[in-house]
């Protein structure tokens, strides 16, 4: 299944068995944990890509982006923080796996820890809340789209900075070399 925010630029194209959610700023996420639970009906789902932007430091004074982030994920109308993460518990034994694509989602700068911006917390959080183990990079994500399909599609290729996996049973994050299934092969027909 794969959940996309439509802030993020590009499409996820229509493929058999693939379930796609798509959000904007003004669905609530409960639309999302609806169609999770839809969706599961038949078995747990293995895995939930989250396509999205995630929230990342500014430096004012420069007006550019820092390779930093961690304070959530923009995903629906309410966003993905710490304040909120606890909704999630609404699809808790659903899905297996969360893969996170979504810029410095496990971020934590040092000084960072146990403030709003401690991203290994929040994905952590995802995890026990879900009960699904979530995997999340702590650097800003590059993309590409396939522009010969319609809607194009996302190739995330490799994964920048350190990629993280949070155990559903201790919400800690521990560094890993790949996520069980990459969104990129799916869509190839590689795996479902």
């Amino acid at each position: 299944m794969v959940v996309r925010d439509r802030r993020l630029h590009g499409g996820v194209p229509a493929r058999h068995g693939l379930v796609i959610q798509n959000m904007d700023a003004s669905t609530p996420m409960r639309i999302l944990f609806n169609h999770v639970a839809h969706a599961s009906h038949a078995g747990k789902i293995h895995t939930l890509f989250v396509l999205c932007h995630g929230y990342a430091g500014i430096d004012r004074r420069l007006r550019v982006s820092m390779d930093a982030g961690g304070m959530g994920l923009q995903l629906g109308k309410e966003g993905v923080t710490q304040e909120n993460v606890n909704a999630w518990t609404a699809i808790k034994n659903r899905v297996s796996n969360i893969v996170v694509y979504a810029c410095a989602a496990a971020d934590t700068q040092p000084g960072s820890e146990y403030t709003a911006a401690d991203g290994r917390y929040l994905m952590g959080a995802l995890a026990l809340c879900t009960n699904a183990d979530v995997y999340a990079a702590d650097k800003i994500q590059w993309y590409h789209m396939y522009h010969g399909l319609r809607r194009g599609a996302f190739n995330f290729a490799t994964w920048e900075g350190q990629l993280l996996r949070f155990s559903h049973d201790t919400g800690a994050g521990t560094p890993v070399s790949s996520v069980p299934v990459e969104l990129t092969d799916v869509l190839n027909g590689l795996a479902s």
